[in-house]
């Protein structure tokens, strides 16, 4: 429901995708160019969605709510979008980083490692990243993205000690697949499933770049027992 009372409320009002392009700066351009979505425009379409989605506090019932839902989003979505447009240039600043520190030919040792940043790096920004993350968790994005850099930063250094880490998500990462795999498609997505996800990019955090912090307590018996408690 979610997603077809936010393309009823983007049929509803005016587009803030011209206007917001026509402030960018060619720096930003630039930085905005490299994304997952394809293109500028795309982008800025993305960050719309995920502006209405912020701006939309629950689902609507009557013609009259409906109504006053657009009139708020209308009135809110070119300053919204401006700032969430904001927030993703941190994102694909700190995306960009990583990509230039992955070496092309990993030497063996590292060979593992770098497959699964490119893996992670993947599930993160998928097309639709924005809408997807959701304004609220766009500044974690963020921070997994500088934890990868961390992590590339000590990798020549530390492979043994990578792959121990390595060990340990990826067990969580397995159990959390194979929940996903069990459950019902209409609860793949809900947000207790989706909290999961974002437990186990806290964990590589506290694991790879631990002074980066996390908002909440993380461990790998944390992420199973939340696996339990959904399954």
């Amino acid at each position: 429901m979610g997603p077809g009372l936010r393309r009823l409320v983007r049929l509803s009002v005016a587009s803030p995708v011209k206007a917001v392009e026509r402030q960018l700066d060619p720096r930003t351009r630039l930085t905005l160019g490299a994304n997952p979505d394809g293109s500028l425009s795309a982008l800025l379409d993305d960050c719309a969605d995920a502006a209405v989605d912020a701006l939309t506090p629950g689902p609507v019932w009557t013609r009259d709510e409906f109504a006053a839902l657009r009139d708020r989003v209308g009135e809110r979505l070119p300053a919204m979008t401006v700032d969430i447009v904001g927030r993703v240039g941190k994102v694909l600043s700190a995306a960009q980083d990583v990509r230039l520190a992955l070496p092309a030919h990993p030497p063996p040792p590292q060979t593992d490692a770098i497959a699964d940043v490119r893996a992670q790096l993947d599930r993160l920004l998928p097309p639709g990243f924005v809408t997807t993350t959701g304004v609220a968790h766009l500044a974690d994005l963020a921070r997994y993205l500088t934890a990868i850099g961390r992590r590339l930063e000590r990798l020549p250094y530390a492979s043994e000690a990578d792959r121990e880490r390595m060990r340990q998500v990826h067990a969580v990462q397995d159990a959390y697949a194979a929940l996903v795999r069990d459950l019902p498609p209409a609860r793949r997505t809900s947000p207790e499933v989706r909290d999961i996800a974002r437990q186990i990019e806290e964990l590589r955090v506290s694991l790879w770049a631990q002074q980066l912090g996390t908002p909440r307590p993380v461990s790998e018996q944390r992420i199973y027992r939340a696996i339990d408690a959904v399954s």
